[in-house]
C-alpha cells in the first residue's frame, strides 16, 4: 500500500524559557507539546517525541532495509502513546506489512484501523475486505465472518462482498446461507452490468447439491446452462437437476430425453436406465436407438452383462410389438405434453412449432418440473 503520505510539523511549539530551566526540564517539557502530523490526508495530534519517532519510521517504511525498519518499528511501538500516534503506526505498519507480505503485522494493523474513529470511511471498506481475506486464508473463519459481514452491511450492492461472504458460510457448513449470499452477489453483478463468472453460478449449483436445496438448486442449475450453456455445464446442471428433482417415471424419461438430446449423456448406466425404463413403458424401438447410440460412442458392449440381457428384452418387445403400433404413455401434465408436442415437433424438423410448444411449457404456472424442462429445451435450441 502506497501511503503517499507526509510528515510535518505543521505548528511550531513555542516556549518561553526562563534563565533557570535547565536542559533536562526544557526537553521534558518540550515532549509534551503537541504537534500536528500529517499522513495519508489526515491531520494528527502527536507529541514531538511520537513525532521524531514516527517520522523516522515513515522514512524507512517504503525501503528495503528490513533491519533498520524493525529498529524503527521497535521505537516506535515504544513511544507511540496517544490515540493518533498508534494510528499513525498502524498505516505505516501496514504499508510495511503489505511490502513484506507479513499477514501478522498487516492484521494487527488493519485492527487498529478498522476499530480507530481516525479511519476515514472511504477508507475502512477497503480494510475490512483485507482483514476478511488475511482471516479466510489462516482458517479464522469467525474473523472473516465478522470483517466481511460488516463490509456488506456498509456494501449492500457489493457483489464481491457478497460472493466472499458466502465463502465463509459455506465453509461453516451453513449451505443454505451461502446460497443466499451468493444468490444475492449473483443479482447485484448482474444489475450492475457487470459479467458474472462463470465459477459463481457453478459454485450456486454445488452448494445446492452438497446442501440437498431443491428449489435454489433448481433455479441454480437453469441459471447455469442459461448463462453458460457449454456442453460440460449441461451436463452437470441436468445431471443435478436429477437428484434434486428427484425425477422418476414420466418425468426420468423425459428429462433423460433432454439430457441425450444435448449431448449430456456420459455414463453406461445412464444409457441402461434410459433404456430399460423406454422398454417397460412400451417404447422399444427408442430403447434399441438409444442402446446402440451407447455401443457406437464405445460406452456399452453388447456382450457384456447387463448391457447384454437389456438388449435381449428389447428386441423381444420389438418381436411381439404389433406393426405400426406405439404404446406411448400418458403425459402427467398439460406442460408435460407441451414438452412431448415440443420434441415430437422438433424431430420432425419442425423448429418453429417445438420453440413454441416448449415457451407453452416453461410459461405454465402449473407446469412444475415440466416447466423446467420446457426451459431447458428452449435454452437449447437458442443457442443457434
Amino acid at each position: 500500500m502506497r501511503l503517499g503520505t507526509r510528515a510535518h510539523l505543521a505548528a511550531a511549539a513555542m516556549f518561553v524559557v526562563s534563565a533557570g530551566l535547565d536542559a533536562s526540564a526544557f526537553a521534558s517539557a518540550q515532549d509534551k507539546v503537541s504537534t500536528v502530523m500529517e499522513i495519508g490526508g489526515s491531520k494528527l495530534a502527536v507529541s514531538l517525541q511520537e513525532m521524531r519517532a514516527l517520522s523516522a519510521l515513515g522514512n524507512l517504511a517504503r525501503g528495503a532495509q528490513s533491519a533498520r525498519q524493525d529498529r524503527a518499528l521497535a521505537d516506535a511501538r515504544r513511544i507511540a502513546n496517544s490515540r493518533d500516534a498508534r494510528f499513525a503506526l498502524a498505516l505505516y505498519e501496514l504499508e510495511i506489512g503489505n511490502r513484506r507480505g507479513d499477514d501478522v503485522m498487516r492484521a494487527g494493523a488493519l485492527d487498529i484501523l478498522i476499530a480507530s474513529p481516525l479511519t476515514r470511511p472511504e477508507r475502512l471498506a477497503g480494510h475490512l475486505a483485507v482483514r476478511g481475506q488475511i482471516a479466510f486464508r489462516a482458517g479464522d473463519l469467525d474473523m472473516a465472518g465478522r470483517s466481511w459481514g460488516r463490509l456488506a452491511e456498509l456494501a449492500p450492492s457489493d457483489p464481491d462482498a457478497l460472493a466472499n461472504l458466502a465463502q465463509v458460510r459455506l465453509a461453516q457448513k451453513d449451505a443454505p446461507g451461502a446460497m443466499d449470499l451468493l444468490t444475492r452477489a449473483i443479482a447485484a453483478r448482474a444489475a450492475l452490468g457487470q459479467p458474472v463468472a462463470e465459477g459463481w453460478y457453478r459454485q450456486r449449483l454445488s452448494i445446492a447439491q452438497q446442501g440437498s436445496l431443491v428449489a435454489p438448486g433448481i433455479d441454480a442449475a437453469r441459471g447455469l446452462v442459461g448463462a453458460y450453456p457449454t456442453p460440460e455445464n449441461w451436463r452437470i446442471a441436468l445431471v443435478v437437476y436429477r437428484q434434486l428433482a428427484a425425477a422418476e417415471g414420466a418425468l426420468e424419461i423425459d428429462l433423460f430425453r433432454l439430457t441425450r438430446q444435448v449431448g449430456a449423456l456420459a455414463q453406461a448406466a445412464e444409457y441402461q436406465r434410459m433404456a430399460q425404463l423406454l422398454n417397460q413403458t412400451g417404447e422399444p424401438r427408442e430403447a434399441k436407438a438409444v442402446l446402440g447410440e451407447g455401443v457406437k460412442r464405445g460406452l456399452l458392449d453388447a456382450a457384456i452383462s447387463p448391457t447384454r440381457e437389456i438388449m435381449a428384452e428389447v428386441e423381444r418387445a420389438i418381436a411381439k410389438a404389433r406393426p405400426g403400433t406405439v404404446a406411448r404413455p400418458e403425459p402427467p401434465s398439460a406442460a408435460g405434453a407441451q414438452v412431448r408436442l415440443g420434441v415430437a415437433r422438433l424431430n420432425a424438423g419442425q423448429r418453429g412449432e417445438a420453440e413454441a410448444a416448449f415457451r407453452a411449457a416453461a410459461g405454465d404456472p402449473a407446469g412444475g418440473r415440466y416447466a423446467d424442462l420446457g426451459f431447458f429445451w428452449l435454452t437449447w435450441l437458442g443457442r443457434g
